[in-house]
């Protein structure tokens, strides 16, 4: 056989070894491994989206839990693991005296227990009596407070207070209110927290204040009562009046009386007005020169 037929065979093997290599990693091989590989890509991207979201859980469980623990150290609350009447009786006088509420009258008394487990809380009644601005200022100091009470019912009835020694009558509240004071197991809620620094808004204007009152303000400065004069003489801004006693007194337009004002005075018809407010009863009156009577007979 000569050379050239025996390199044209082994070329014509060579060429059949590599056609068949191809077909088969062309249409074999290949295909399997491009399955293999996208299952292997598709198996990644679970493992990555499954990553993922446990990263975003892991995200969300962080900032609970900082704002959990930003709660926790900036909590004002505090929970007692007991309770007894006296401990609640000399928190509500630390209010008082906080709230400057010395005048504030208060009965205290334990009415029930509830249990819940972990917390619980003691429910008492409190009754008195005080005026608004100590009951407001007290109220606020139970709910906003460094121990955990609160107020479950509270109910008013206002009455107004007179006496000689008053100038305007006061109006007085008789408040009955129910608090829970709560306690807890958890001696954790028991630690002590910082005073908030905050405080009760001024009070501007008092609900239970009547636009009427029901008594007269006492006359304490002895003003002159218009009751209780008589008109002697009219000038042009001056009137001279006499006292159930006997005494002479000069009044002027703008002097303060008893319960309001000289507010004009009329010479030619012997009047002085006085514009009068009596506990929130707006009105004005008169006091006239009252000229004595002669007697016919006497005079012929």
């Amino acid at each position: 056989m000569s050379y050239k037929i025996r390199n044209t065979i082994a070329l014509g093997v060579i060429i059949l070894l590599v056609s068949i290599i191809g077909t088969y990693i062309t249409f074999f091989y290949q295909p399997k491994k491009i399955n293999q590989n996208l299952k292997e890509t598709k198996k990644i991207s679970v493992q990555l989206q499954d990553n993922t979201e446990q990263m975003n859980a892991i995200e969300q469980n962080q900032m609970k839990l900082r704002e959990t623990q930003h709660r926790w150290n900036n909590r004002i609350k505090e929970i007692s693991e007991s309770d007894v009447s006296s401990q609640t009786y000399g928190y509500l006088s630390e209010i008082i005296d906080e709230s400057g509420a010395q005048q504030l009258k208060m009965n205290l008394a334990l009415v029930g227990t509830t249990d819940g487990g972990t917390i619980g809380y003691n429910t008492y009644k409190i009754n008195g009596i005080s005026e608004f601005p100590n009951i407001f200022r007290f109220l606020w100091l139970l709910e906003n407070g460094r121990k955990l009470y609160k107020i479950s019912s509270v109910t008013f009835r206002s009455d107004e207070i007179g006496a000689d020694s008053m100038e305007s009558p006061q109006i007085a509240l008789q408040y009955d209110m129910e608090i829970n004071a709560f306690y807890t197991k958890e001696k954790t809620l028991g630690m002590q927290v910082m005073r908030p620094d905050s405080t009760p808004q001024p009070i501007m204007s008092n609900p239970f204040q009547p636009s009427i009152l029901k008594k007269t303000p006492a006359n304490i400065r002895n003003l002159v009562d218009i009751e209780r004069i008589s008109v002697k003489a009219t000038a042009n801004g001056k009137a001279l009046v006499m006292t159930e006693a006997g005494k002479l007194l000069t009044l002027q337009i703008g002097d303060e009386v008893y319960l309001g004002k000289v507010s004009n005075i009329i010479p030619k018809d012997g009047i002085i007005e006085f514009t009068l407010n009596d506990g929130g009863i707006a009105q004005t009156k008169r006091k006239q020169i009252q000229f004595e009577k002669k007697d016919k007979d006497a005079i012929q």
